[in-house]
């Protein structure tokens, strides 16, 4: 079992219920621009963030998450400029020590490792970008050693097809633990 992550769904509640449905998993994040009650079904199962064009404040802006060995940093990304340059996000990322980044924003479905980071963006349940057909993602945690976590991402379309030109295998570094 792992993540499911999902963003920018604009206002879709039965289209993110039949996602949410499909999977088994133990954890669901959603990276902004919900746009609905944050305490609404399905989305008060979720960890959500807060994006651009939600409005509630009760939604913090960013959250961080311990699954596994993984160190999740959640955000919508709109504060960190997404669009231009993953640059900003990066250095957030190394500040919290997180190495797994998962954020929305731009719509357009994104997955790869920069200086053992995995930055991930599902794409878009309402409008994708850069991509023919609205997307989301499952991740899990594939293993470990003694000094990485290996994961695998699946895209898949609405209507939980894969999809499989994007995700893929990665391998990250595992967090530093305070003591």
């Amino acid at each position: 079992m792992g993540i499911l992550i999902m963003s920018d769904s604009h206002g879709l509640v039965r289209e993110v219920s039949q996602v949410v449905n499909r999977h088994h998993v133990e954890k669901i994040l959603h990276c902004g621009d919900f746009c609905v009650d944050h305490k609404r079904d399905p989305f008060s199962n979720m960890t959500l963030v807060r994006g651009n064009c939600d409005s509630t404040q009760e939604v913090p802006t960013e959250q961080e998450t311990e699954w596994r060995d993984l160190h999740i940093l959640q955000t919508h990304g709109h504060l960190f400029g997404v669009k231009g340059s993953l640059l900003r996000l990066h250095y957030r990322a190394e500040e919290v020590g997180a190495n797994v980044v998962v954020f929305g924003h731009s719509h357009v479905p994104v997955c790869g490792v920069e200086r053992d980071i995995l930055f991930l963006n599902p794409g878009s349940l309402q409008m994708p970008r850069g991509f023919h057909v609205p997307t989301y993602a499952l991740l899990e945690e594939t293993g470990t050693s003694p000094t990485d976590v290996y994961i695998s991402v699946a895209f898949y379309d609405h209507l939980g097809n894969p999809v499989p030109q994007l995700g893929g295998n990665y391998s990250v570094r595992r967090p530093m633990r305070s003591s």
